[in-house]
């Protein structure tokens, strides 16, 4: 997992701007689904979380912020960490949108997945 400094404030520049983006704007890929879990976890919770192992990382889950653990069918193809609680849990498809509504982040699925 990398811890994506970036990322993170992007986020933050959507919910204190009232803006909106597609998740997918935000992380490209070829990935499907994405679990957003609220850490600190242990990398063994996080695997029975989502159903699948996870890569080798340098860093651990022991970080309160968010886990996002994106998919492709069962497979993980990326995982990024956010230091702060940005988001809300779920599980969501590639099409959901984050918006901000100056203090929060809403997320927005218009297809969600159905769980495994």
């Amino acid at each position: 997992m990398e811890y994506d400094g970036e990322f993170a404030e992007r986020v933050r520049e959507l919910r204190s701007g009232a803006e909106s983006a597609p998740l997918k704007d935000l992380v490209p890929g070829d990935w499907t689904t994405v679990h957003i879990i609220l850490g600190p976890h242990t990398e063994e919770w996080v695997e029975r979380a989502v159903g699948a192992p996870l890569p080798e990382s340098k860093y651990g889950f022991d970080t309160e912020g968010n886990i996002l653990v994106f998919m492709r069918g069962q497979e993980v193809v990326q995982i990024k960490g956010t230091t702060g609680r940005l988001m809300g849990e779920g599980y969501f498809s590639s099409e959901v949108v984050l918006r901000g509504t100056g203090s929060t982040i809403d997320i927005d699925d218009p297809t969600p997945p159905q769980p495994n």
